[in-house]
């Protein structure tokens, strides 16, 4: 294996809180510890590529996807007796919940499924278990050992991860196995692994079971979920598309070109580096929005919605409100398009589809990015693209180069979009082990404060430890938007 560039400090500080973790779920699934250092080793090499076209947020999916792809993952025994019970499919299931602390959307996300597919590998794992004795109560013990097991691996574990740490960040190759070589189509198996997981996991999925909806919970038995009943007629053939998980995202036709280089095209909108740029940008598709109330009653959709729908009928009164809002949504969208626009979706859900859970799972995250910024933002954003590629060759190099040499901070910063990116590199620290959801609350209020306010947050938050920026980002969020400010320079002492 040839020799990669060293990694930024901050992939290897993502790295390094990582990587206990990491070993212990790849041994909890292969059972064999060498098996699993040499898994997670790979996984390191191949997200030190991946994380250059990932925005920091996507980082944690990105790399467990990596790891799951690994051939030996997917094959071998739990050491472990309360998951011996369970096939490797459920077993990663419910590993990334007890080990990778995910939650369901993010641990869909990994898999390159829906969540109510995750939730439906979830809810085989809680059979197999409830099958083999193992009762609620004990698999809650069993959480709080797997989170021992990581603080507490052994030294000798520890240093031949921080060793194997070291020699990806320096970019060293790989030391040859004392094996032979492997063929060579065993040597590229870990690159399309996520493909062969995917079907490994439909292979330990498929038995007998009773589904559990989308949306719904599940318990260990004896409190097994009633039974759903099945829906009274046949779904069209559009009615998978329209439930399909990404739907959202490649409905807007989310252009690749665009938001997979988002932070420099960010950059160039929001930095003024780019002398000049078009007026206007194509224009933007219609958002898909969902109706403002629910509608809890499947019947009390109009008879179209109904017809896409109804593989949901049966679980409908058991889906969370924004569930039924979100493919409500779909549906109105999905008849409000013509037969031309119909079938240009179809294409690109088949496309969607064919790509490997690895590259499904990058491109979520630029997505996500892309459709979390304002509209005004994406036009911006679009014809800084527009007027980059009309640049001759002369001209994009200095851009490229100038961009490239900002601190790692600074450039990931620009994936918020080229408003936020301008301000937010020094408030990073305040971002630091935030929830996922709580996210775009805390974005809003930063762009609320003024400019002045701002800069004496990213001071305040330099000097304060882990626990008290946690404090302080509570007190901001609960104060009302007139007192905020006043409330930063309180606590910087002004």
């Amino acid at each position: 294996m040839s020799a990669q560039a060293p990694l930024s400090p901050a992939l290897s500080a993502f790295l390094r809180g990582i990587e206990r973790r990491a070993f212990v779920f790849a041994q909890l699934q292969c059972g064999r510890d060498r098996e699993a250092l040499a898994a997670v080793g790979r996984a390191m090499r191949a997200f030190g590529a991946v994380s250059a076209a990932t925005p920091l947020s996507g980082w944690p999916a990105g790399f467990w996807s990596l790891l799951l792809a690994q051939a030996e993952l997917s094959d071998g025994d739990s050491t472990l007796p309360e998951l011996a019970a369970l096939s490797s499919g459920p077993r990663a299931a419910l590993l990334l919940r007890l080990v990778a602390g995910l939650d369901f959307p993010h641990a869909a996300q990994v898999l390159g499924v829906g969540e109510p597919t995750y939730r439906f590998a979830l809810q085989r794992a809680l059979h197999q278990l409830g099958e083999a004795g193992i009762s609620y109560a004990a698999l809650g013990q069993l959480r709080e050992r797997l989170h021992r097991q990581v603080k507490t691996l052994p030294e000798a574990t520890v240093a031949e991860l921080a060793e194997q740490r070291a020699r990806v960040s320096r970019g060293e190759p790989e030391p040859a196995p004392p094996a032979p070589p492997p063929p060579v189509w065993l040597r590229r198996l870990p690159w399309v692994g996520l493909g062969l997981l995917a079907l490994a996991f439909a292979a330990t999925f498929w038995t007998p079971a009773e589904p559990l909806p989308p949306g719904g919970t599940e318990t260990l038995p004896p409190e097994l979920p009633a039974e759903t009943p099945a829906p009274a007629a046949v779904a069209p053939v559009d009615a998978d598309r329209v439930i399909h998980p990404d739907y959202a995202a490649l409905a807007e036709a989310v252009d690749d070109t665009v938001s997979s280089d988002l932070a420099f095209h960010s950059w160039l909108a929001g930095s003024g580096a780019l002398a000049a740029a078009p007026a206007a940008a194509a224009p933007l598709p219609t958002p898909v929005e969902g109706p403002a109330d629910d509608v809890a009653s499947f019947e009390a959709l109009p008879a179209a919605q109904r017809t896409l729908l109804v593989p949901l009928a049966g679980a409908w009164p058991n889906l969370d409100p924004d569930t039924r809002r979100q493919v409500i949504a779909h549906a109105a969208h999905w008849l409000a398009l013509d037969e031309p626009a119909r079938q240009a979706l179809r294409e690109r859900i088949a496309a969607w589809d064919a790509l490997p859970a690895a590259e499904r799972a990058r491109r979520r995250g630029t997505h996500a990015a892309w459709l979390s910024l304002r509209p005004d933002e994406r036009v911006q954003v679009q014809a800084a693209a527009v007027a980059f590629a009309a640049l001759p060759e002369a001209g994009r190099k200095p851009l490229q180069d100038a961009f490239a040499a900002l601190p790692d901070d600074q450039r990931a910063s620009w994936w918020l979009g080229p408003e936020v990116g301008a301000w937010f590199a020094p408030l990073q620290p305040l971002f630091a082990y935030v929830p996922e959801a709580q996210r775009p609350q805390l974005l809003e209020m930063l762009r609320g404060l003024s400019p002045e306010a701002r800069a004496d947050l990213a001071l305040l938050a330099r000097r304060l430890p882990a626990d008290a920026r946690e404090t302080l980002r509570r007190d901001l969020l609960s104060a009302p938007p007139e007192a905020r400010e006043a409330l930063v320079r309180q606590r910087l002492g002004r």
